[in-house]
């Protein structure tokens, strides 16, 4: 993709502006630090530019087609909701959970304070006036002190003295009041609080002031508050309620929503900053939902809850069903959009077999059905001229892949030479042959001939030559070889395509070969001017099933030519449609295998082309001449 001119200026100036920023802060001294800001400033803007610059063209790359600007737009609408509504409802929920807690840890203190005036006569107390104490147990209250806490008190409160947290309870007499020692280690207050309502709970006392922010709150805990001068709050510990669980794990047992509940101290100063206690409470969701769907006979809370999350998940499920409809009616019109816009370019190029084959019957629907009458049209102008034009192409391609398969003509193997010859009648021929050396040190030579000639034929022809190295190379050989050849053969076409096949396992070590034949050619021996044909009648391969074939082991000497051909060179005829025959060929091997095996290849050819003449092969021929060492 192409920048823009502009892009590549805002390109250029970050890179410079960030290089001249570095190295300037690098080499320049102190009184350079504003033209190192001002590079660095630069260098901000520039990033910036082109951040925007890039989330615009990945905006414009995203819509560009129709398809995806549908689907972006369903998923704007439909996919992202979900998250910032999870988001939602899961503060929402905090918020409630945080001010239940808060509520409850409120009530439970003011019944503590309430119950420990009723339960405990030895509490300290205090009473008073108009505004003004008359009685104190408590050293840090004097009597005549100012208190204007002291005559209106209706419910519990907090009050900071004598380096205490202290809850203040109203006695019953107007102007009386108990005090309970929240920061005694060893009092019950808290710990009955907490069994009371089953979290961990804590105090502590805080600074709060307003500003233009709203209200900040500030532990005495903090770094700044712990230099101040002046007699520190001893802050209680926490407490766990007696008799519940120990800290779970994990989202629904593990310890993790907090709460805090705030109350001025009674004898806070009127204007900021003043004191505030805090009580804090810890609990896990689990314990939260207990309290929440709580009934005096349990399984009334269950059906609350059961009814809770069944409408929760019925919701679900239907937007999740709603989604997947928008989703399913997008992705249908993105589809035939998407296919039209394919077959369309395909026409372009040349290809007049692309079709939608679209099932919509709305307007997209008919207009892909035109396209594919159109296509149909004119590719039957086209048809026969690229059907013949594939034809050839394929024919040449697969006569280029079965030469390829043939090993090359000459070659030399451990303990002999190879000389091949290789004629096919047609574009594909149906002869064919091999030498493959074995895992055990022996070499396999194989030549066959498949039944007709054409495509088919050649496909067998490639198929054989897989199976048959793939079974030599498990260490197959002989007639198990030819068996699970013939099985093969037999499943894998018809009863009009057999192969014959003769197969010889040399050892050069003793050699000695096994033969093995399935209806080819007997191979000849050629030794001391003589030729004697190997001979193994046998059944072609792939006519019937589990058949079997025979074998036999035979020994050579040095010299020895070894010799397979197709009927191709025997069955030959002139013009009177006499054969070539099998006298001729073996007057041929006996007269000029003492000349080697090039010798007796080109005699065979000029033989056999002065006995056909200028009359055309019938079949494929092919001549594979070993050479032992």
């Amino acid at each position: 993709m192409r920048l823009r001119k502009s892009t590549r200026i805002w390109i250029g100036v970050f890179l410079v502006a960030a290089a001249g920023g570095a190295l300037a802060q690098r080499l320049a001294s102190d009184d350079a630090g504003c033209l190192v800001t001002l590079l660095q400033v630069l260098a901000v803007a520039a990033l910036l530019v082109l951040l925007g610059r890039g989330a615009a063209s990945l905006f414009k790359l995203i819509v560009r087609r129709t398809a995806l600007r549908l689907a972006f737009s369903y998923f704007l609408i439909g996919v992202v909701p979900i998250p910032l509504l999870a988001a939602l409802l899961f503060l929402t929920t905090y918020i409630v959970a945080h001010q239940y807690m808060a509520n409850r840890i409120r009530r439970e203190v003011t019944a503590v304070g309430e119950g420990a005036v009723l339960r405990r006569a030895d509490l300290p107390s205090a009473s008073g006036r108009g505004g003004r104490v008359e009685t104190s147990d408590v050293p840090w209250l004097k009597p005549g002190a100012a208190a204007a806490w002291i005559d209106g008190l209706a419910r519990p409160g907090f009050l900071v003295a004598d380096g205490r947290l202290w809850l203040v309870a109203p006695a019953g007499k107007p102007g009386s009041v108990r005090f309970l020692d929240l920061s005694d280690q060893g009092s019950p207050w808290l710990q009955q609080v907490a069994d009371l309502t089953g979290y961990v709970i804590g105090a502590e006392l805080s600074e709060a002031s307003d500003d233009s922010r709203g209200i900040n709150i500030k532990a005495d805990s903090d770094a700044k508050e712990k230099e101040k001068p002046g007699p520190k709050i001893l802050e209680p510990p926490q407490r766990r309620p007696k008799g519940g669980p120990p800290p779970g794990n994990g989202v629904i047992d593990g310890e993790w929503i907090h709460a805090f509940y705030l109350e001025t101290v009674l004898d806070a100063p009127p204007g900021p900053p003043y004191h505030v206690a805090v009580l804090t409470g810890t609990s896990s969701p689990r314990l939260l939902l207990d309290q929440l769907f709580a009934q005096g006979v349990k399984d009334v809370g269950r059906i609350f809850w059961i009814a809770f999350v069944a409408l929760s998940g019925v919701l679900l499920i239907v937007y999740l069903v709603a989604l997947v409809i928008a989703f399913v009616l997008v992705g249908s019109i993105a589809r035939n959009v998407n296919r039209l816009t394919r077959s369309t370019q395909a026409v372009a190029r040349g290809d007049f077999s692309a079709r939608i084959r679209s099932k919509s019957r709305d307007q997209i629907g008919d207009l892909t059905r035109s396209f594919d009458a159109m296509a149909e049209s004119i590719q039957k102008l086209l048809v026969e001229t690229a059907e013949k034009q594939r034809m050839q192409s394929e024919l040449a391609i697969a006569r280029t892949i079965q030469h390829k398969l043939l090993p090359p003509p000459e070659a030399s193997r451990p303990g002999f030479s190879v000389l091949a010859y290789f004629e096919p009648v047609a574009e594909i021929g149906g002869d064919y042959y091999d030498y493959v050396e074995m895992p055990d040190g022996r070499t396999a030579v194989a030549l066959g001939d498949v039944s007709g000639h054409g495509l088919p034929t050649g496909l067998l022809v490639a198929m054989a030559k897989a199976a048959l190295v793939t079974l030599l190379e498990a260490a197959h050989s002989g007639a198990e070889l030819l068996g699970r050849l013939n099985d093969l053969i037999h499943r894998s076409t018809d009863p009009r395509h057999y192969m014959t096949l003769a197969l010889l396992a040399y050892d050069p070590r003793t050699r000695r070969g096994l033969l093995t034949n399935a209806g080819q050619l007997a191979p000849y021996r050629v030794r001391e001017g003589r030729a004697e044909p190997l001979t193994l009648p046998g059944l072609p391969l792939g006519l019937f099933p589990d058949r079997t074939f025979p074998e036999r082991e035979y020994d050579f000497a040095s010299g020895d030519l070894v010799v397979f051909l197709t009927d191709g060179f025997i069955e030959a005829v002139d013009a009177q449609d006499e054969a070539f025959g099998f006298d001729r060929f073996e007057a041929v091997l006996q007269t000029h295998a003492p000349r080697g095996a090039a010798a007796v290849r080109d005699a065979l050819l000029a033989a056999v082309s002065a006995h056909t003449g200028a009359r055309p092969a019938d079949d494929d021929r092919t001549l594979l001449i070993l050479t032992l060492d």
